[in-house]
């Protein structure tokens, strides 16, 4: 795996409290309008990947319901929640695309020339590192990044439908309305194979981005 972006994906957003610093969660109901992250279409074949997440929150315990249509049927999806709680989050524009490294295509890689598409590394200063991993079963943790494994297959129509209840660390909980759900995976047309699981690249780049919002109820 590529040393940068496993660093990426293993380190969690973190907060610096001082040692009689109360905790104070965020409680209710929140939701988080996905919607596909702009990449070029010649690039990514068009993908328009859609989708909507409703999340309760009691104490540290999430319950989570997200939907989402316009994946690369049949392959599995890493699904996060995303971002820093010390600093400003966003769902990337077209103008992360500035080419830090990551390509589909090392070969043809040209530092600083657009490629069309908005990698991994390039989002990252956007939506921020990993928070929670949506996974099926299991461990929730950033550690679970990539653990393709226990990520949702979307089914033939590229559709999937998640419902999990987790626990999340403290500074997640109480800052839950700044961060992001991010979806990762796609099959690019540039890969012959025609799956996404044949480079880390496709495997990780972000194809869709909503933040998450209180739904005040």
């Amino acid at each position: 795996m590529n040393k940068k972006i496993a660093v990426l994906l293993a380190v969690p957003a973190t907060l610096a409290m001082s040692a009689g610093a109360a905790f104070a969660a965020s409680a209710g109901y929140f939701d988080a309008a996905l919607h596909a992250v702009p990449h070029d279409h010649v690039a990514d074949g068009g993908s328009d990947v859609t989708g909507r997440a409703t999340l309760h929150l009691t104490g540290r315990t999430l319950d989570i319901n997200l939907s989402a249509s316009g994946l690369t049927p049949n392959e599995p999806h890493a699904m996060h929640i995303h971002g820093d709680v010390q600093a400003a989050n966003e769902c990337p524009g077209i103008e992360a695309d500035t080419n830090t490294g990551d390509s589909i295509d090392p070969g043809s890689f040209v530092a600083g020339t657009p490629d069309g598409l908005i990698s991994l590394g390039e989002g990252l200063p956007d939506y921020g590192p990993i928070d929670v991993s949506l996974t099926t079963t299991g461990d929730t943790s950033a550690a679970s990044g990539l653990s393709l494994e226990r990520f949702l297959v979307a089914d033939a129509t590229g559709r999937i439908a998640y419902h999990r209840s987790v626990v999340v660390p403290k500074d997640i909980a109480k800052n839950l309305g700044n961060l992001h759900i991010v979806i990762h995976g796609a099959d690019l047309p540039g890969d012959a194979d025609a799956s996404s699981l044949s480079s880390l690249f496709e495997a990780t780049l972000p194809v869709a981005c909503g933040e998450i919002d209180n739904a005040g109820r």
